[in-house]
């Protein structure tokens, strides 16, 4: 596959869906073809070439590439399995919805629900993340196995009903982090928000400055020297995230008592 530039002609006005520029069908097409391709715009479908000028770029073989796009541009490589997206620009809803495998950077900051529903794949995000990151959609179950970085702040609910995976959140999040998680791990290198963890029945959320109010529904089972946590210091660095975790030693609070009681949060010492 060779690898494309698709540039918006100007900001979208409308909410405008691009969930159809899926890279295993824009790198194998003609330039001809990719114009073709109806995206929904509003509530018209209109053709990707008369909303994009698109070029071929050497150098870069399974990659395309999102140029000026903006919050109104939702579902960019939702159903994602195979191939590299980058974001030149902002991202609206459901960012990598329900994404297989692959990879999806972006510059700017992205709505909510951005991979929701993921069961694999990576995403990284420059800027600030909207609410239930890795979510769960109305009716199912949340994310299965995604590894997502946010370098900004991250908006309520992360990690909303996760089942596996693993979100690394920079700049921090709002209230709820880890909310109802099922299973994998929420790790919070900045200022957290209230009551992480609430109705949590798996999982771990890593703290490292603390918890403004955990809630009344976690057990203080002390401080330990935790092992798993050099095993997950070195699958960071394998992602090119070294020294993130400056301890191996954590205040464990276990929970949510209210509900299953099986996860953790640890509060890094």
């Amino acid at each position: 596959m060779t690898a494309r530039t698709l540039r918006l002609r100007e900001p979208p006005a409308l909410p405008l869906d691009l969930s159809a520029l899926a890279p295993e069908r824009v790198l194998g097409a003609s330039e001809a073809e990719i114009a073709a391709i109806p995206l929904r715009y509003g509530n018209r479908s209109v053709p990707a070439g008369e909303l994009f000028a698109i070029r071929s770029r050497p150098g870069e073989e399974g990659v395309l590439l999102l140029e000026g796009t903006n919050r109104l541009c939702d579902r960019i490589g939702a159903g994602l399995a195979r191939g590299t997206i980058r974001v030149v620009g902002d991202a609206g809803v459901e960012l990598g919805l329900g994404m297989r495998a692959g990879r999806i950077e972006v510059e700017g900051s992205v709505g909510a629900l951005a991979a929701a529903e993921a069961s694999g794949g990576f995403l990284f995000v420059r800027g600030d993340a909207g609410e239930r990151l890795a979510g769960a959609l109305p009716g199912s179950g949340g994310a299965s196995g995604v590894t997502v970085h946010v370098e900004g702040r991250t908006g309520p609910m992360a990690g909303d009903a996760m089942r596996r995976g693993l979100l690394i959140l920079r700049g921090g999040c709002d209230e709820r982090a880890g909310f109802a998680l099922r299973g994998g791990t929420v790790i919070v290198l900045g200022p957290c928000g209230a009551r992480p963890g609430a109705a949590m029945r798996r999982g771990s959320v890593l703290l490292l400055e603390g918890a403004a109010d955990p809630g009344p529904t976690f057990a203080d089972a002390g401080v330990h020297d935790l092992l798993w946590l050099a095993v997950l210091g070195r699958h960071l660095a394998g992602l090119g995230l070294p020294d993130l975790l400056p301890s191996r030693r954590a205040r464990r609070l276990v929970g949510d008592l209210a509900d299953l009681g099986k996860g953790e949060l640890l509060l890094l010492c």
